[in-house]
C-alpha cells in the first residue's frame, strides 16, 4: 500500500537572480547535491530561453552568461549567495546543468556546451577542465572518488553547432584528467545520447540511459550496462530506464516505465531484493533524479512535483508519495532533484532560484 500525504499549499523559497550577467536571462534552478546541509544547485536558463526562441536548445548561448551554482541552507531555510564559478563573456555563454558534491570538499558542474569544473565553497578555489571537452551532462560518483560523465553530444562547439556522432560515458578524475571514454551506439541510422549515469560502489559497474535520436527528430530509449573498463556487458530497449542511482551499501535503485506504470527494483550485487508497483506514469512525466537523505530514505523527484519516498526496515521496503505543487506563476516549471531531510522534503524547482518544502511522512522521519 502506497501511505500518501499531499501540499496543497507547499512552501515555496524562491529568489531572483540578478545582476551575474544579461539582464534578458532568466537564471531557474536545475539538478542538485546535498553536502553538510547544503543544497548545491545548478542555474541556469535553459528552458526559458529554448521556449522563448521556438524550440532552439542553443538559445542559452544567444547572450554572454554567467556560470553559477545556488545554495540553500537547509536548517535555516535561506538562500546563500550564489558561486560565481565563471563570469559572462564571449566565451561564457553556456550555464550550470548538474552538480556533484564530492567527499572532497569540491562542488563539480557541467555547463554541456562549454566546460566542466569545480569550486571549493569558501575557499574561493575554482578550477575549469577545459580540456575534457564539451557536450557533458550528468555526473555520478565512483567508488574510486573519480567522476563518471555522461557525454550527451559527441562535441560542441562555442556556437552550439553538435557533431555528429554518438555520446559517450567519461571518466575524469578529481583534479579534471580524462582518464577512460566509451562511445555508446544502440542502433545503426540514429545517434546514441547519454543522459543519466550510475556506478556501484561494490564492483564499479556503470550503468546509463540514453535517447536514440533518429534523422526524423522521433526519439527511443536505450539502456547500457557497463562493467568496470567500460567495456558494454549488455544493452536493452525495454523497459525504459527513466533513472538509476546506488546508495553507500551498493543497492541499486532503477526506475523504469513497464506499459505506463512506474515500477522501482531494488537490487545488490546483481540480486533483485524488491519490486514496487509506484502507480501510473502520467503524460510527459519523467524520474529526473533519486538521492538518499535521512534514516537511508530515497527520494525519486518527477518533473511533476511527484516525489517517491521509498525507505527499507527489516528486509521490507515501503514508500510513500509527496506531492508539491507549483504557484500559478510556476506553472512551466520542472521540479528537478529531491531531498529527504529529517524533518521535511525539498526539492528545486525551475523558476527563478525555487526550493520547495513538502511534509515528510511520519513513518518516514528518522528514529530519534
Amino acid at each position: 500500500m502506497c501511505a500518501c500525504a499531499t501540499t496543497p499549499e507547499p512552501k515555496l523559497f524562491r529568489e531572483e537572480i540578478l545582476g551575474y550577467g544579461s539582464a534578458e536571462e532568466r537564471y531557474s534552478a536545475w539538478f542538485a547535491d546535498e553536502y553538510q546541509g547544503v543544497l548545491y544547485f545548478g542555474l541556469s536558463p535553459f528552458w526559458t530561453e529554448l521556449r522563448a526562441h521556438r524550440g532552439d536548445a542553443t538559445a542559452d548561448l544567444l547572450e554572454p552568461g554567467a556560470h553559477l551554482i545556488g545554495r540553500f541552507e537547509l536548517d535555516r531555510e535561506i538562500f546563500l549567495p550564489p558561486l560565481l564559478v565563471r563570469k559572462p563573456g564571449p566565451d561564457s555563454r553556456s550555464s550550470v546543468w548538474d552538480v556533484l558534491a564530492h567527499p572532497n570538499g569540491w562542488i563539480y558542474y557541467t555547463t554541456y556546451f562549454e566546460e566542466m569544473g569545480r569550486v571549493r565553497p569558501g575557499m574561493g578555489d575554482v578550477e575549469h577542465f577545459d580540456a575534457v571537452g564539451t557536450g557533458l551532462n550528468e555526473i555520478a560518483l565512483g567508488p574510486d572518488g573519480n567522476l563518471y560523465v555522461t557525454r550527451y553530444g559527441a562535441g560542441v562547439g562555442s556556437a552550439g553547432d553538435s557533431a555528429e556522432g554518438d555520446g559517450a560515458v567519461v571518466v575524469i578524475s578529481p583534479d579534471g584528467a580524462l582518464l577512460r571514454e566509451r562511445s555508446l551506439h544502440a542502433r545503426d541510422g540514429a545517434v546514441t545520447a547519454p543522459k543519466s549515469v550510475a556506478v556501484d560502489p561494490l564492483n564499479g559497474d556503470v550503468w546509463t540511459n540514453a535517447d536514440v535520436v533518429a534523422p526524423s527528430g522521433k526519439v527511443t530509449f536505450a539502456t547500457f550496462h557497463l562493467d568496470a573498463d567500460l567495456r558494454v556487458l549488455e544493452q536493452a530497449t525495454a523497459p525504459e530506464l527513466m533513472f538509476v542511482a546506488f546508495d553507500r551499501a551498493g543497492r541499486g535503485f532503477f526506475v523504469e516505465d513497464r506499459e505506463g506504470r512506474v515500477e522501482l527494483r531494488v537490487t545488490h550485487r546483481g540480486t533483485e531484493l524488491a519490486r514496487l508497483d509506484l502507480g501510473p506514469r502520467a503524460p510527459a512525466d519523467f524520474a529526473q533524479d533519486v538521492h538518499f537523505g535521512a534514516g537511508g530514505v530515497a527520494a525519486i523527484a518527477f518533473w511533476s512535483g511527484r516525489i517517491e519516498l521509498v525507505r527499507e526496515e527489516d528486509g521490507v521496503y515501503r514508500h510513500a508519495r509527496v506531492t508539491l505543487e507549483k504557484p500559478p506563476e510556476c506553472a512551466d516549471g520542472l521540479f528537478y532533484s529531491a531531498f529527504a531531510a529529517s524533518h521535511a522534503v525539498y526539492a528545486t524547482l525551475y523558476c527563478d532560484a525555487a526550493i520547495v518544502r513538502g511534509p515528510l511522512p511520519s513513518d518516514f522521519e528518522p528514529a530519534r
